[in-house]
């Protein structure tokens, strides 16, 4: 793909997203004040593109927040981004604020649990008149149980949980549910997905759009996940650009952004 031109990019595509965060650092030693600097970490964040959602303590050293993100956001950012301006906000008391673990996990509307059993049923929630197609429609599905979108994961420093629900749909609502087509899109899809370092545990696959459960790294962000994936897709299918010029995507993970407001 590297010396292909990309049909799509991030200035002629629309994106419908939402993408949260709970984010725990820990700090060694007690910290000032919130009123001392929240404000100003909020404004902070914000300038790349994290918002601080709610924030609190579970103990002297131990710190919780909610965000929320843009597309092009990597999670590696969004922990730089907190963690960085409040260490430098902080440095005339406190040189040396954190440990250098964390705990990042993607959440939700709904959870993984939720999710799993939505795309299972995709092919039955559109369902076709005709049994044939219907069969192979259920027999383009993809399920790799050996893929936990629940576990935690762990990088150099810390522990993550970085989860994307993507959804695609046909240009132009076609319906297509020829066998190769099926085959090729469920096929590319899982190794655009990988060649991203994504896990990918679910594809729910129907006529004229599909849905996609991955694991991803800290690394990419969510736009360029969907992009990649987008033109990967139109390669595979003769450089055709057979997808809408739109995507949506959302993060979830073992809890639903409710539950974490309610622990907030």
């Amino acid at each position: 793909m590297s010396d292909v031109k990309p049909i799509y990019t991030a200035d002629n595509i629309r994106i419908a997203y939402q993408l949260n965060y709970s984010l725990t650092l820990f700090s060694l030693s007690r910290l000032p004040e919130p009123s001392q600097w929240l404000e100003a970490l909020r404004l902070a964040t914000e300038a790349d593109k994290v918002r601080i959602l709610e924030y609190r303590t579970l103990d002297e050293t131990t710190h919780q927040f909610l965000l929320s993100t843009q597309p092009d956001v990597t999670p590696a950012k969004v922990m730089w981004s907190v963690k960085g301006r409040w260490q430098y906000l902080v440095r005339a008391s406190i040189p040396k604020a954190f440990r250098r673990n964390y705990r990042l996990e993607s959440v939700g509307e709904a959870n993984n649990a939720t999710l799993q059993q939505y795309v299972a049923k995709q092919a039955e929630r559109h369902r076709l008149i005709d049994p044939r197609i219907q069969a192979r429609l259920e027999s383009a599905q993809f399920l790799d149980r050996d893929v936990e979108l629940s576990k935690i994961r762990t990088s150099s420093h810390g522990q993550y949980l970085f989860n994307l629900h993507l959804v695609m749909e046909n240009r132009e609502h076609l319906c297509d549910v020829r066998e190769s087509s099926l085959l090729t899109t469920r096929e590319m899809i899982l190794r655009a997905m990988r060649k991203r370092n994504c896990q990918v545990a679910r594809i729910g696959l129907v006529a004229n759009h599909f849905h996609v459960l991955a694991g991803c790294c800290l690394e990419a962000s969510p736009l360029e996940t969907a992009l990649s994936l987008m033109n990967n897709l139109a390669f595979a299918h003769a450089m055709t650009p057979i997808l809408d010029d739109s995507f949506y995507v959302r993060t979830f993970g073992n809890f639903d952004r409710d539950a974490i407001r309610r622990c907030l």
